[in-house]
């Protein structure tokens, strides 16, 4: 019988597959590329790959902005490509995982191509439109991208809503033949073999009928409480296909959460909430341990036997959490990378790794704005410049925020542009590669990469660590994050410091408990309580205290 459940034992990889390898020399990874990584996927534990855009775009907003849902950009191969690809994970044991943009398409597609041509015809009512002038818009609704949500068409004098760029205007979820439209997309993905979707964006899919201002602009797309009722006629196929279901949630709290995950009247599988990840925007000059303790614990708590966390700590739209959660300097960056990877995959959950973070990859480290390609850092920067603000300001401000910081190639060797590609990247390689990369880490048993291993390995072989229990240890400070599994009177304690100090923490007797794993030389230290800067332990609890 199939494990229908099977997410809930698993670990996820998300591939960046403009940045995994190139294959075609050509400076842009591809899909024949990642076929070539599979071994090492393998080596490292992983179950199942997310796989981030890699249509046909109008490449105005990282592949997000689609024009064919039923292609491959020919930049990243071929549809037999992709089938070749699909075979090979599965032949290894590994399930395949495809993004799908729900809310937006590009301009370019054809059904928005057709809602310009006919303003009367069946297409129009795709997208949503309102009545405007060249001077006066709908109303006030903002973009993410901090600009109006609306581009006026000056010879249909209406504009169309776009909550992202002004290239991907917004799908009218309201209307049935755009669900059914997304039924048989993933139908025709599910024919090809994949075993799950990242719906992306879910959290702006339905937005308000009256059209009236909003304060803040942006939220008339914040109503989220039946987003749910807007999926449901996707529900049937994914059901019938034996598909995950994960959505891109930012911006829910937990009892949405719990809405959303229930097996009988929600939609999905597992979700990707961001609250967690939003203190790197606070981090200066510290990250606020206290604060993100307290956020953790409470997903932890509040889907427990409710739903199923999914654990994470980067992705394609964030900066490298060695650098924003951790210290990327010195002896500290390999330190640090270990230890947010001890706190957060051992959790209850799925935990997800994003290409790179295994080996603790710091951020770009870009110094001019002729580095960036992403979209949102590009506006930010001139937004800024025109309200005034001094530019080596705002390229600080980038090197700790953009979206490139994580789409950097990998580094795969100490080579030229680390062994992604023969050919000048497509964005430049982070630093340090000469150091950091695969074939290094691999051989080193003190480096990110092995440890990852380590953790994945125990994460699988130990049911507590899987199925247990939560429970938060609050050390009541801004250094320690504490937390137990616990499962059936088996008890596993996680320690880490996440500061530049020490530590000490009367909170819990170890001298019961047996030490499994940790990210610093073993001794007779290791069992002080003093916890070293970002120092991460692991243990055994004998016994609950």
């Amino acid at each position: 019988m199939a494990d229908t459940q099977w997410w809930q034992h698993a670990v996820g990889y998300q591939i960046y597959p403009r940045s995994f390898f190139d294959s075609n020399h050509d400076g842009v990874g591809d899909l024949p590329g990642i076929l070539t990584k599979i071994d090492y996927l393998q080596s490292l534990g992983i179950d199942f790959v997310w796989l981030s855009a890699f249509y046909p775009s109008g490449n105005v907003n990282s592949g997000y902005d689609v024009t064919n849902y039923r292609d491959v950009a020919s930049q990243y191969g071929t549809l037999a490509d992709f089938d070749r690809l699909v075979t090979a994970f599965h032949e290894a044991g590994i399930k395949v995982v495809i993004d799908l943009a729900l809310n937006h398409t590009s301009d370019q597609h054809p059904w928005f191509q057709a809602a310009l041509a006919d303003p009367q015809g069946p297409y129009r009512d795709y997208y949503l439109w309102q009545p405007a002038t060249a001077t006066v818009q709908p109303n006030n609704w903002q973009s993410v991208f901090g600009d109006s949500a609306w581009t006026y068409v000056a010879d249909q004098q209406a504009a169309y809503l776009h909550t992202f760029a002004a290239e991907q205007p917004d799908l009218n979820w309201r209307n049935p033949a755009v669900r059914h439209e997304m039924v048989q997309i993933i139908q025709w993905w599910a024919d090809r073999g994949v075993d799950g979707f990242r719906f992306a964006g879910v959290t702006h899919l339905k937005k308000r009928t009256d059209f009236a201002d909003v304060t803040p602009a942006t939220a008339y797309y914040e109503d989220v409480a039946d987003t749910v009722t807007l999926l449901a006629d996707l529900k049937p196929v994914l059901v019938k296909n034996h598909l995950l279901a994960i959505g891109e949630a930012g911006g829910i709290d937990p009892s949405t959460a719990q809405r959303w995950l229930d097996p009988a009247t929600g939609f999905f599988d597992l979700l990707l909430e961001f609250d967690h990840v939003h203190f790197w925007e606070q981090a200066t000059p510290k990250l606020p341990v206290a604060a993100l303790r307290a956020t953790l614990s409470r997903w932890q708590q509040s889907l427990e036997g409710t739903g199923w966390n999914t654990l994470f700590i980067e992705n394609h739209d964030l900066p490298r959490a060695v650098s924003y959660y951790g210290n990327d300097q010195g002896e500290y960056r390999r330190r640090s990378a270990k230890a947010l990877g001890m706190l957060y995959l051992l959790m209850k959950g799925t935990p997800f790794i994003y290409q790179g973070q295994e080996l603790g990859l710091p951020n770009a480290g870009f110094t001019k704005i002729a580095d960036y390609r992403d979209l949102d850092s590009r506006r930010y920067y001139q937004r800024q410049r025109a309200a005034g603000v001094a530019e080596p300001q705002i390229l600080s401000q980038l090197a700790l925020r953009s979206r490139d910081n994580a789409r950097t190639p990998m580094p795969w060797t100490h080579q030229q542009y680390g062994g992604f590609s023969d050919h000048e990247p497509w964005l430049q390689m982070a630093p340090g590669v000469a150091q950091i990369n695969v074939e290094r880490e691999s051989h080193d048993p003190h480096a990110v990469l092995p440890f990852y291993q380590q953790l994945i390995r125990i994460k699988k072989s130990v049911p507590a660590l899987r199925s247990g229990r939560y429970e938060l240890i609050d050390t009541g400070d801004n250094q320690l994050y504490v937390y137990r599994r616990t499962l059936n009177g088996d008890n596993w304690l996680v320690v880490v410091n996440m500061s530049d100090q020490p530590a000490t923490t009367q909170n819990f007797d170890l001298t019961t408990s047996e030490l499994i794993l940790t990210n610093l030389p073993v001794d007779a230290a290791s069992d002080d309580r003093q916890i070293q800067p970002w120092e991460a332990r692991l243990y055994h609890w004998r016994r609950l205290e």
